[in-house]
């Protein structure tokens, strides 16, 4: 198993993919205190004006704040407005 991880990481440094694209990593992109944009995610665990919980595939992206909202959404990307207070990433 590492072998194979370290074969990847060769692959990717030498063929200079940057490593978010190469991982799928998620990206979270702040705007302002009021806009978020999400890149990468699977799903919605949990959704409130509060809390915005997702499922990424390394863990979980928690967005917190009030009067959250879902602007669009989309099978890889999201757009969130409201008063963000705090982005939480947890890896499994």
């Amino acid at each position: 198993m590492k072998k194979r991880k370290r074969w990847k990481e060769q692959v990717v440094s030498v063929l200079e993919i940057p490593p978010d694209l190469a991982y799928k990593d998620t990206i979270v992109t702040l705007t302002g205190p009021s806009e978020v944009l999400v890149e990468n995610y699977r799903s919605i665990c949990r959704y409130s004006p509060s809390e915005i919980v997702l499922l990424s595939l390394r863990g979980k992206v928690t967005i917190c704040g009030k009067n959250l909202e879902i602007l669009w959404y989309h099978s890889f990307e999201m757009k969130i407005r409201g008063e963000i207070s705090g982005i939480f990433p947890q890896k499994w």
